[in-house]
């Protein structure tokens, strides 16, 4: 089954009816179906329901995605995705045609609260192949993993966030659940927050009966930890306690589509009043 996703903020004057009468219209003539899902609300409901998209209670800022499915995804998708960015803000993802209409994952555009930060944070996405893990033990494949992330969060010395974050795995698993792992590490030798994610190919265990890992995303932060930084990240962590916030995760393979979830969530927080950030 094609599947294909379109990434969205909804715009100041939400989803008025006739914008989803549109979307009815345009999904109907198509063999797939089009779900659209509120990320920041962890809802959805089919775009042939305009009813009960009302009720998702979408609001300005919300970002949201369209997932279609079917025989005809490919044409749905080129279809939708001109609607879409035409009636709402499109989020960038690689290897799409540019557009007025759409915006980049960016958590320094104080302009588009949906990913904004008060702090610079570098956030890294990877893919691992079949060829590139391998055939190895689960141990073997989570040290792997892990020295993998430290060099994408610092290439220039990865040995030191390694040690640290292998120190904090013997404390206890970093697996969350629903096929999610947080290894996570605080230092004085970490000068800028940043986040680094691997899509795994298989299924590997992560030293928990919590059940095996198909995302790993690792956190580095500097110590002391500034407020901002405690609060995103708190934030963040707490949101994977949600089995709808990590299908997410899990189902979507798109690098800034996967950028856009995390910003959106990290930046929660600060979406009040983003025009004073705290210091």
């Amino acid at each position: 089954m094609i599947e294909r996703r379109i990434t969205f903020i909804i715009g100041d004057e939400g989803i008025p009816s006739w914008k989803l009468n549109q979307l009815k219209t345009l999904a109907g003539y198509f063999r797939a179906v089009v779900v659209m899902q509120n990320v920041t609300r962890l809802c959805q409901a089919n775009a042939e329901q305009p009813v009960r998209i009302m009720s998702l209670g979408c609001m300005p800022g919300d970002l949201c995605q369209l997932v279609i499915e079917g025989s005809d995804a490919e044409l749905a998708y080129m279809v939708l995705t001109d609607f879409v960015a035409e009636q709402f803000l499109l989020v960038k993802t690689s290897g799409k045609k540019k557009n007025r209409n759409a915006c980049s994952v960016d958590s320094c555009d104080k302009t588009n609260t949906a990913f904004y930060l008060p702090f610079e944070l570098v956030i890294s996405t990877r893919d691992l192949s079949v060829k590139e893990l391998g055939l190895v033990q689960s141990t073997e494949a989570k040290e792997m993993v892990m020295a993998r992330l430290c060099r994408m969060l610092n290439p220039e010395n990865p040995d030191l966030l390694l040690q640290l974050m292998q120190e904090r795995e013997r404390v206890s698993s970093t697996c969350m659940g629903n096929g999610i792992a947080l290894p996570h590490i605080m230092s004085s030798e970490i000068k800028q927050p940043a986040m680094a994610l691997i899509q795994l190919p298989h299924a590997i265990e992560w030293g928990s009966n919590r059940g095996p890992v198909t995302r790993v995303i690792a956190m580095a932060l500097p110590f002391p930890a500034q407020r901002p930084h405690i609060e995103a990240f708190a934030h963040f962590s707490q949101a994977l306690l949600a089995p709808e916030y990590c299908r997410l995760l899990t189902e979507n393979i798109q690098a800034e589509a996967l950028k856009a979830l995390l910003l959106h969530t990290l930046s929660r927080p600060f979406t009040a009043n983003c025009d004073t950030p705290k210091e």
